[in-house]
């Protein structure tokens, strides 16, 4: 071991030990002074020589193990966190066992030894997570000019050392290291989810630094990097994917629900020619009856030609916050005139001005990042993380967002580990005063922990037109759900190159099962339009569109359930069937929610194989029972999706709309997929406004009993507004017929159902 570098660790044990515990609660039996150990508002602070740990109570769900040399350690404020400031501090108690000291609250236990420095973590049942090893190095004396700390995790030598949550920096779900970063479509973030059962987060003294880990050669722990002298990790016992994420999630921020019409299909372009081209484009959809929400414009839509010429010191009369007449010569008309067919706004940000004017200003304001030589765009970003910047840059945004702008797409903006972050932070605070009480929504080409809680999605860059291109993407955005980004996409069709119409109908497909589907190519490929790729795409595609608009009022209920508990809508099969092997590493068919499993197809030919696992399932539409923990062999005609169900489902399902402002449309089709119990709680709000963050919610909560055949449901909260369903058609896919009913969704109500 380099002994030169501060290193704190913890040993693997070779056989069990009953440990006997003097529990003290805090303000009782002062802590020895001999011991070099001292009480903090928070928990305890241990010296060894030139450095200090301490052992914290930072959440309910999470422990705070914190390294400082030459120093005290501290609480650091991290755009990673959502409070840094709690309200209500943690309860907690000191704790000794077996010569060692720590503090434990409701989430475990945190011990160190005050003599060695070897710690370890345990559950809330005693149960020890992370195993000591004995490694010691507090006690030393850092070397000149080392300002690395180095923290090191005890691993059952047993086990290789896989972790899951890390982001999409490999292309499998199951990870081994992770060097924390961002780039074009890739983020990779301080943090992971181990079987062994606990979740971590590192914090750096500088989020823009952050700490990266390795696993061990030998396989007995994994070590953490921290550059500088300071260094925290967030321990919270998790038992499970699942509840890793709520923990994660109430340390980082919940993803608030985004506007309703951002489920639907969002049709990108870089090319956008002139308004009549737009208004072609929008009759094509409405003519063809084909389903969309929104268009998302390129540079076009607020200059004339793109930025990438612009020299370090900009041009004269550049716009960066004006609109190009060619497109839009009366924006703010045109704006609601689309809305009113359906058709949101959301328009391309760059993290750099053009404007002469504007750059001498902000370089005289220090307001700039500085950029390197070589990345001549970055020598024009401005540092979204300096408030002066962020006041102007909302000013400047005033008119755009009152002309009725209603998302933004927020590129190339990996300046910085946190460009993204403060980026959003600066155009929530723009919403706030020009928009107050609507959605903020973004896309982002990447992402740091707490992003999700200001309104963003993320989509996966500038990938090829390619099936590899396609078969990848499913693995980066269940990355991403188990990082905490729950809403993720991609380029449907891909950004460069030209798709065959079988590959851009099978990534339209796949996109159905994407939290945002949104389709998009660079300036000299075809534009994907599905009316330019055939008329057996277009039709394959239509179809997968409906499909996707039926699921909304499911997705959506999801989005209030993410909201609620951290859990995202595209989950791996790992998360909802933990203890089967054969899905550990699986990622080319997924869950949305608890109910569907989606197996669209990846590859050409139209063949592939599904594993379905333990339990019953059926085919999406289908009464006919499929046993699990078996592998199906399955061929789908070019406009068929593997889609499956299961068993003890209950899927609300809305009619076929060209846009979600059409919502109700018709009844709400509830399809009931027996085999035993079932409940769910669909979520109604105004679908734009964060007036269900006070309560304007409308919930209702179907319960199916297996044995009695009865259907029932109860409806709470205020909201009432004409968006909401109030028909319900009833689909009981029982095995041996199907059978269907109708009646008004009231207040509470049950329906028997028999075959």
């Amino acid at each position: 071991m380099n002994m030169s570098k501060p290193v704190i660790g913890c040993f693997s044990p070779s056989g069990c030990i009953l440990l006997l515990s003097l529990v003290f609660s805090t303000g009782i039996n002062p802590v020895q002074a001999q011991e070099n150990v001292e009480k903090t508002q928070g928990g305890l602070l241990i010296k060894f020589g030139s450095a200090q740990v301490e052992l914290a109570a930072a959440a309910a769900e999470a422990l705070r193990l914190s390294v400082a040399y030459g120093g005290s350690p501290r609480f650091i404020p991290s755009s990673f966190l959502a409070d840094t400031n709690a309200a209500n501090p943690i309860p907690w108690q000191m704790v000794r066992e077996h010569g060692m000291i720590g503090i434990r609250t409701k989430a475990g236990e945190l011990l160190i030894s005050p003599r060695t420095g070897e710690w370890t973590l345990l559950n809330a049942g005693g149960k020890v997570l992370i195993p000591r090893h004995e490694m010691g190095g507090l006690d030393q004396e850092t070397a000149s000019g080392n300002t690395n700390v180095t923290i090191r995790l005890g691993w059952n030598r047993h086990q290789p050392i896989r972790v899951y949550g890390c982001g999409n920096g490999a292309d499998t779900l199951q990870q081994s290291q992770a060097t924390t970063g961002v780039s074009n479509g890739r983020a990779v973030i301080p943090y992971y989810w181990s079987a062994a059962g606990y979740a971590v987060l590192a914090v750096t003294a500088d989020d823009n630094q952050p700490a990266r880990w390795q696993g061990a050669t030998n396989g007995e722990y994994l070590t953490w990097t921290f550059p500088g002298p300071e260094a925290e990790l967030y321990l919270m016992p998790a038992v499970s994917l699942k509840e890793a994420a709520e923990a994660y999630a109430r340390l980082t921020g919940f993803a608030p629900v985004p506007p309703r019409w951002a489920f639907g299909y969002l049709q990108s372009r870089w090319g956008w020619k002139n308004r009549a081209y737009i208004e072609d484009t929008l009759k094509h959809f409405a003519e063809l009856k084909i389903p969309v929400d929104a268009f998302i414009y390129d540079f076009e839509w607020f200059t004339t030609e793109p930025d990438y010429e612009v020299p370090p010191e900009g041009v004269p009369g550049y716009t960066d916050f004006g609109w190009n007449t060619n497109l839009f010569p009366e924006p703010a008309r045109q704006i609601q005139d689309y809305k009113n067919q359906g058709v949101h706004f959301v328009g391309i940000r760059k993290p750099r001005l053009g404007n002469a004017d504007s750059l001498a200003m902000v370089r005289s304001n220090r307001w700039n990042l500085p950029g390197k030589p070589a990345e001549k765009f970055q020598a024009r970003d401005v540092d979204f993380a300096n408030p002066g910047l962020r006041e102007w840059y909302v000013t400047q945004s005033a008119s755009l967002l009152r002309d009725g702008i209603d998302g933004w797409w927020n590129d190339e903006g990996e300046g910085t580990y946190t460009t993204y972050f403060y980026w959003n932070l600066t155009e929530a605070e723009a919403w706030q005063r020009y928009r107050p009480g609507q959605r903020l929504w973004t896309l982002n080409r990447a992402f740091s922990p707490g992003l999700q809680r200001l309104g963003a999605a993320a989509w996966t860059g500038d990938i090829r037109s390619s099936w590899p291109a396609l078969a990848e993407t499913p693995t980066s955005l269940l990355n991403w759900s188990l990082a905490g980004m729950p809403y993720g996409a991609c380029d449907i069709g891909g950004f460069l190159g030209n798709p065959s119409p079988e590959l851009l109908s099978r990534w339209m497909e796949a996109g159905v099962f994407f939290p945002v589907m949104r389709s998009h190519s660079e300036i000299n490929s075809t534009p994907r339009f599905p009316w330019l790729y055939g008329t057996n795409a277009l039709y394959a595609i239509r179809d997968a569109l409906d499909l996707r608009y039926r699921l909304i009022p499911y997705y959506y209920s999801l989005a209030h359930e993410t909201f609620q508990t951290g859990l995202p809508l595209m989950r791996p099969l790992c998360m909802e069937f933990p203890d089967d092997p054969r899905v550990a590493d699986l990622s080319d068919e997924w869950m949305m929610g608890d109910s569907l499993l989606a197996a669209p197809i990846l590859q050409p030919g139209g063949k592939r194989s599904v594993y379905l696992p333990a339990g019953r399932w059926y085919a999406f539409g289908s009464n006919r029972p499929l046993k699990g923990k078996r592998t199906l062999e399955v061929t789908a005609g070019l406009d068929e999706i593997p889609l499956y169900v299961r068993a003890g489902s209950i899927l609300p399902l809305g009619p076929v709309i060209q846009h979600t402002s059409q919502l109700p449309g018709g009844p709400l089709e509830l399809q009931i997929y027996p085999g035993k119990d079932a409940a769910f709680t669909l979520f109604e709000d105004d679908g734009e406004t964060t007036d269900y963050l006070k309560g304007q919610v409308r919930r209702t909560t179907f319960v199916w009993q297996a044995k009695t055949g009865r259907l029932s449901w109860k409806t709470d909260g205020p909201y009432a507004g004409p968006d909401i369903f109030r028909s319900l058609h009833v689909v009981l896919f029982a095995p041996r017929n199907k059978i269907e009913t109708q009646c008004a969704l009231s207040a509470s109500g049950s329906l028997v159902l028999r075959p």
